[in-house]
């Protein structure tokens, strides 16, 4: 049985508490789906579907329930103040949206760092904006808070080809394992640092399971 520190039970019981604010984003869709690992190398299979994922289980999700479950790691930061946030936007303009909440955050946080690329804002001078164009960062949905008492993650990739941000599809998890996220920090850190051999490492040591086409239609 894997150890639970009590960093990882309390920040787990918080967001929970936050993510209820957010699941009328997904109410009328299917949730998620768990993903199932085979251990051959062949694809994995698809489990049922849960109206609120798992924490360290991969699942198959809509981006709606990633900007649920993302919205609640936000107000988790915000709430416990400190720390550093990384968040990742495949193009900056999709940042928009999400400005307010993210200046609110870095008026109480250490840093906070917003990957994406294209033109980063010119009017958010209390957030680092790191560059970042190469298809297989941009492919990654990354939602990250590291603070000496609270740490919390979500970390998914596309497993689609659409372009268009609803209809994309990603399988990933979430979790609150101080290790595990302050790992993904290091690495990410290291990427901005423009070390490119990282990513191929990073590629080989959080791999996704991976699905058939025809398993991504079925639950489209």
């Amino acid at each position: 049985m894997e150890a639970v520190t009590p960093c990882e039970k309390a920040a787990s019981r918080k967001f929970q508490q936050h993510l209820k604010n957010y699941q009328e984003l997904y109410s009328e869709h299917k949730g998620a789906v768990r993903v199932h690992r085979n251990r051959k190398e062949t694809a994995a299979t698809l489990g049922d579907a849960v109206y609120v994922p798992d924490s360290d289980v991969h699942h198959l999700m809509d981006t709606q329930v990633m900007l649920g479950i993302s919205h609640a790691i936000e107000d988790l930061a915000l709430a416990n103040g400190g720390g550093e946030f990384i968040s990742t936007f495949q193009d900056f303009k999709n940042f928009a949206p999400q400005k307010e909440r993210y200046l609110k955050l870095a008026e109480v946080l250490d840093d906070v760092r917003v990957w994406g690329a294209g033109d980063p804002p010119e009017d958010c001078p209390s957030i680092d904006f790191v560059f970042a164009d190469d298809p297989k960062v941009k492919k990654y949905w990354l939602v990250l808070y590291d603070s000496p008492d609270c740490r919390a993650m979500l970390l998914c990739r596309q497993v689609n080809r659409a372009q268009k941000f609803p209809s994309k599809k990603f399988v990933g998890f979430y979790s609150f394992n101080p290790y595990l996220v302050q790992s993904i920090r290091w690495r990410f850190n290291l990427l901005s640092s423009g070390l490119g051999k990282v990513l191929n490492h990073w590629e080989k040591s959080f791999q996704f399971p991976t699905l058939e086409p025809k398993q991504l239609q079925d639950v489209a």
